[in-house]
């Protein structure tokens, strides 16, 4: 089964993310010069010299999983409806807003995240934060 994650954003935001990722467009070029092999830094250069003068030009990137046999279930949704609109800090957290015990959120957590649908960041105090980048998901059958 191809399952593809949609995330839309304003050029903006990719420019936020883009100075993430190489801390400056000198960097950026920097590496070029060093890689010239790697086709991504030129199109990251492209990208980011274009919405740096069109902020707010809609962006769409999508993420494409292959999953054979997809077990999700309607509470696996409804987590990530409230990881991606509530917030959570933790995994802890998360149970505590879905009103379920840490040893059933836990795994199901885990499971996403192996799959794909979630990215667990560094949150406080060495927990991990369940994070969802995307604003919708299409399955191909």
């Amino acid at each position: 089964m191809i399952i593809k994650l949609v995330r839309q954003m304003k050029g903006s935001e990719l420019v936020e993310m883009l100075k993430e990722k190489y801390g400056s467009m000198d960097n950026l070029k920097r590496l070029m010069e060093k890689d010239p092999k790697n086709v991504l830094y030129p199109l990251d250069l492209e990208d980011w010299l274009y919405h740096l003068e069109h902020p707010d030009a809609e962006v769409k990137q999508s993420e494409t999983i292959f999953i054979k046999d997809l077990k999700i279930n309607m509470s696996d949704l409804k987590m990530l409806d409230i990881i991606k609109n509530q917030h959570p800090t933790s995994i802890r957290n998360l149970s505590y807003i879905l009103h379920k015990d840490l040893k059933t959120v836990q795994p199901r957590v885990h499971k996403l995240a192996e799959e794909g649908f979630i990215k667990l960041e560094p949150g406080p105090k060495n927990a991990k934060k369940p994070v969802v980048n995307f604003n919708k998901i299409e399955i191909e059958i």
